[in-house]
C-alpha cells in the first residue's frame, strides 16, 4: 500500500465521521459496512488514479532516450556507501544538466501560456503533473527537412502545405537549471527529442525566443534542435546516439542523464558488484582492497584528471562519426581521451582534414581570439591547457575546484579558492609583497590574481565568464587579436596608451605605436562601439561589473550603454540594458530587447536625453558605430 493510499483513506474516513455526526443515529454494523464500502470504492478509484499516472509516466520514459547502460548503475546506487558524496553531486548543477519534466524540475510557466514565433502559435498547458505545447507537429517539420535532404527512403519533400498539421507534444525532459531552461518533445522517430523554440530565462521569469538568448548572427533561422544529436555529448552520461542511417529511427542510450557520477568515476556496476561482499567492504575501508576499476581523478595526474573534466568543457572534434553514433566516445575516465576525440585548437583545425571541421568552420572562427585563445564559455580546459601553469606546472581543474566540496555551487570552488589562495598554492612568495607586485591595495579588486591573470574574456550564458588561460595584462595582445586587457577591463575610462604606460613603468612591459583614438579614446568606448558581437557583449558585461564601476565611476557610462539597445544582436541588447539597470537612476527602465525596434529605438534615446555629453564625444561615437568591425558570429556554448 502506498504511502498517498493510506494518506487518502485517512482522509477518507475522517470526512466519513464528521459526516454521520450529522446523520440519524445508525447501527454500529451499518456505520462500518458504509464506511468500508465507501473506502474500498473510494481506494479503488485512487488506485486507478494512481495506475493512469504510472502508465503515463512510462509512456513518456520510452519516448525519451534510455537510462541504465550495461555495466552502468546510476548515481542511486553509489548513495548508501557514498552518502556525502551522493549529497554535494545531488544538489549541483551537474546533476541537474538534463531531467524528465516533473513538477519538482520544471521551471517554466505552462498555465495557459500563448507565444508565437514566425508566425506560429504555441499554447502550453499544464495537466496535473505533465506538462504540454498544442504546436505545428515537430515530425512534419523533421520529415521535410530530411527529404529536402535526398535522405534515402523517405520519398521526395511533398509540396509546401499552408496550412501544416497540429498537434499536442508532451514535454519529456528538459536541460538546464542555473540561469535557463530549455524543453524538448518526442518524436516518432524512436526516442528523439526536439527542442521547443523557446527558452524560459529565470532571472526574467519569461519564455524567450531560443535564438534571443544565444549571440546568433542577426536573423538566423530558428533552426530545429535535436538533443540526441546535438546536448547528447555533455549533458548526459556514457551517451550513444544510435542513429539508423536509413530510417532515421534513434534508439539512444545512456548511463544516466545528467553528468552524474559515472561520467567522473567510471562505470560502476562491477564495483558496487564488489563491494556487496562486507569483508571486501571492511577490507576497503581499511585500504586492505583497492578497487582499480574506479577512477578517482583527484587521485591521477594533472593532465588526466583534468581530461576527465574536458570530456565537456573543450571544444573537440569527431574523427570518426559513425562510431560516435553508435558508441560515443571511447573514454572512460583516466583513459586515452585525445585518440578518440582529439582537442581543436585554432592553429591547426584550418590545416586538418575533417569534414566535421569544414562544416564546423564558421562556427570555429568565433570561438577563439586570433591567437588561439578560446572565447566561448564551457571550454575552459582550452583555455587551461595553454596556460604556462599547465604546460610547465601541474595545475589541474582541480587545483581550484572541487564536485564534492564547495560553498558555492554557481562555480563549485574548492574552499578558500574564492581568492588568492588558488595562486598561492604555487607562488607562496607573493602572498608577502601582494602590493610591491599589483602596484594595488592590498584589499581591492586588483590585487586579486585572477582578475588580472585570468580576466573575463569568454562569453557565454548572457555574461562574460574568465579566461581559464592564465596570462598577464599586454595591450599588444588586445591590439593584435581585440582580446581586452584585464587593465582596460577593470579601468573602464581610461585608454590603452593608460594601460600601456602602467605596464611599461611597473614591468618593463615594451610599448606599441597606437594611434590617436587607441591614445586618448577609453578603451572600452571603442570595443563597445567599434568591435564586433563578442566584444561588445563582454564590454556590456563589465560596464555592470562592481569591481569595474567602482574603479571608473558610473555617471558617464549610461551614454554608451545606451547604444546597445539598438544592437542587431539580441543578448548585447539584453546585457547592455541589464548592466544600465545596475547603475544609479535607471534601475527601473522600462525596456524590452526583444520588443518592438521603434520602442527599442525610443527608449535609446529617453536615455541619452538624461546624459550630459559634448558635441565632440557625440560626433565621436557616431564615427566609431561606422567604424564597427561587424562579421556575422556564432558562439556555441
Amino acid at each position: 500500500m502506498s504511502v498517498e493510499w493510506l494518506l487518502f483513506t485517512v482522509i477518507l474516513c475522517v470526512a466519513l465521521f464528521m459526516a454521520t455526526r450529522r446523520l440519524p443515529a445508525l447501527s454500529g454494523w451499518s456505520l462500518a459496512f458504509g464506511m468500508l464500502l465507501l473506502t474500498v470504492v473510494g481506494g479503488m478509484f485512487w488506485q486507478k488514479h494512481l495506475e493512469a499516472r504510472q502508465a503515463s509516466r512510462q509512456m513518456m520514459l520510452e519516448k525519451t532516450p534510455r537510462e541504465g547502460r550495461e555495466g552502468f548503475a546510476t548515481s542511486d546506487s553509489c548513495r548508501s556507501c557514498h552518502p556525502t558524496q551522493y549529497a554535494s553531486w545531488h544538489k549541483s548543477f551537474h546533476r541537474t544538466m538534463t531531467q524528465h519534466a516533473t513538477p519538482e524540475s520544471t521551471r517554466g510557466n505552462f498555465e495557459g501560456t500563448k507565444l508565437q514565433l514566425d508566425g506560429e502559435l504555441y499554447a502550453f498547458e499544464r495537466r496535473g503533473d505533465e506538462y504540454w505545447v498544442e504546436m505545428v507537429d515537430p515530425d512534419w517539420k523533421y520529415l521535410r527537412t530530411l527529404q529536402r535532404q535526398n535522405v534515402p527512403g523517405l520519398g521526395a519533400a511533398p509540396p509546401i502545405d499552408l496550412n501544416p498539421p497540429r498537434t499536442w507534444k508532451r514535454v519529456s525532459m528538459l536541460t538546464g537549471s542555473h540561469h535557463m531552461q530549455a524543453y524538448w518533445v518526442p518524436s516518432r522517430f524512436g526516442n528523439l527529442q526536439y527542442s521547443l523554440p523557446f527558452t524560459y530565462v529565470f532571472a526574467d521569469e519569461r519564455w524567450v525566443p531560443r535564438n534571443d538568448v544565444f549571440l546568433l548572427k542577426p536573423n538566423a533561422p530558428h533552426a530545429q534542435q535535436l538533443w540526441n544529436t546535438v546536448c547528447i555529448n555533455c549533458h548526459a552520461t556514457a551517451a550513444h546516439a544510435r542513429q539508423d542511417g536509413y530510417t532515421r529511427q534513434f534508439d539512444t542510450r545512456v548511463g544516466e542523464l545528467g553528468i552524474a557520477c559515472e561520467a567522473c568515476h567510471g562505470a560502476a556496476q562491477g564495483h558496487i558488484s564488489r563491494y556487496t561482499n562486507p569483508f571486501l567492504r571492511y577490507a576497503s575501508h581499511r585500504n586492505m582492497d583497492k578497487d582499480e576499476k574506479i577512477v578517482n581523478p583527484a587521485r591521477l595526474d594533472h593532465v588526466k584528471s583534468s581530461e576527465t573534466c574536458s570530456r565537456c568543457h573543450a571544444i573537440r572534434y569527431n574523427p570518426r562519426p559513425a562510431q560516435w553514433n553508435m558508441e560515443g566516445i571511447r573514454f572512460e575516465p583516466g583513459g586515452e581521451l585525445e585518440a578518440n576525440a582529439p582537442l581543436t585548437r585554432r592553429e591547426e583545425y584550418n590545416v586538418l582534414d575533417s569534414p566535421e571541421l569544414r562544416r564546423r568552420k564558421a562556427m570555429l572562427d568565433a570561438s577563439f581570439w586570433s591567437d588561439g585563445l578560446v572565447r566561448v564559455s564551457g571550454r575552459e580546459y582550452n583555455g587551461l591547457s595553454e596556460s604556462p601553469c599547465f604546460k610547465r606546472g601541474q595545475i589541474s581543474c582541480l587545483s581550484c575546484h572541487s564536485m564534492h566540496q564547495y560553498a558555492d555551487t554557481d562555480d563549485q570552488l574548492a574552499p578558500k579558492m574564492d581568492g588568492n589562495a588558488a595562486c598561492l598554492q604555487c607562488h607562496g612568495p607573493y602572498a608577502a609583497k601582494v602590493e610591491q607586485h599589483t602596484h594595488h591595495v592590498a584589499s581591492s579588486a586588483g590585487s586579486l590574481c585572477y582578475n588580472c591573470h585570468m580576466p573575463f574574456t569568454s562569453y557565454g550564458l548572457l555574461k562574460a565568464i574568465r579566461s581559464h588561460t592564465v596570462t598577464s595584462p599586454s595591450v599588444e595582445s588586445s591590439l593584435k587579436t581585440g582580446r581586452p586587457n584585464a587593465c582596460n577591463l577593470c579601468h573602464l575610462d581610461k585608454s590603452l596608451s593608460w594601460a600601456q604606460d602602467r605596464l611599461a613603468n611597473w614591468y618593463a612591459k615594451t610599448k606599441s605605436e597606437l594611434s590617436e583614438d587607441e591614445a586618448q579614446t577609453p578603451a572600452s568606448v571603442i570595443w563597445l562601439l567599434r568591435g564586433d558581437a563578442g566584444q561588445r557583449a563582454l564590454i556590456a558585461w563589465h560596464m555592470g561589473w562592481d569591481d569595474a564601476k567602482n574603479a571608473s565611476g558610473t555617471d558617464w557610462l549610461p551614454r554608451y550603454l545606451a547604444e546597445t539597445l539598438t544592437d542587431a544582436y539580441s543578448v548585447v541588447r539584453y546585457i547592455g540594458q541589464r548592466s544600465l539597470k545596475r547603475l544609479p537612476g535607471f534601475e527601473h527602465l522600462a525596456y524590452d530587447y526583444i520588443g518592438p525596434k521603434t520602442e527599442r529605438s525610443q527608449v535609446r534615446e529617453d536615455v541619452l536625453k538624461r546624459c550630459t555629453r559634448t558635441a565632440l564625444e557625440t560626433e565621436k561615437t557616431a564615427r566609431l558605430l561606422r567604424e564597427r568591425n561587424d562579421p556575422p558570429m556564432e558562439l556555441y556554448e
